[in-house]
């Protein structure tokens, strides 16, 4: 008698997950899965607006400031060819400070060419982040944030843990923070 009563118990605490939805690290689970899909929606907007930017002209939602280093090519010492280019896209209101959306930075070093994007909530919290970077045998590499912590990261589109990035992956997140440091101190020289 004892041995059904203690398999009714053990089936019930395994059956009651299924039966009145999922809880624990797949309720975490699932909501992870929510900040990624609203990121992803917010990233396809602000890509959009910036696909049609020049063609949309004064009537675009976006401003955009564009900044180049060595713009005219001289040879760095030790690099040789080196380029980059930073573009802040950005909405502004009469009175208001502006509110960074996205910072794309290409560069070209030594031939070799790195890649990185971010993205930033209406609120400047970073969301997403995004590098290719042949220095780095171009993986590409995606990040995930919420409330300012890594909830999801991938490499070539492969989920990897979060509790195994390495402290040199962690500078990318920084440079997201980086770029809008030096976007706000543009904007307060005004």
């Amino acid at each position: 008698m004892k041995i059904t009563k203690l398999f009714l118990v053990i089936a019930a605490i395994c059956l009651c997950p299924l039966m009145y939805g999922q809880t624990g690290n797949n309720g975490q689970s699932q909501s992870v899965e929510k900040t990624i899909r609203d990121i992803r929606k917010e990233y396809n907007l602000v890509k959009s607006q910036i696909a049609t930017l020049e063609k949309d002209g004064y009537a675009g939602e976006l401003f955009c400031l564009h900044t180049i280093d060595n713009k005219y090519g001289k040879s760095y010492p030790g690099v040789g060819v080196y380029r980059g280019e930073l573009f802040f896209y950005y909405e502004a209101e009469g009175g208001c400070p502006p509110i960074l959306r996205m910072v794309i930075e290409k560069v070209n070093s030594a031939g070799k060419t790195i890649y990185f994007e971010a993205l930033y909530s209406k609120e400047s919290e970073v969301l997403f982040v995004f590098e290719k970077n042949e220095y780095d045998d171009n993986i590409a590499k995606r990040f995930y944030f919420r409330d300012g912590s890594i909830v999801k990261y991938s490499e070539n589109n492969v989920d990897i843990q979060l509790d195994t990035i390495s402290d040199e992956t962690i500078w990318i997140y920084r440079a997201a923070s980086a770029h809008k440091t030096r976007f706000d101190i543009f904007f307060e020289v005004e």
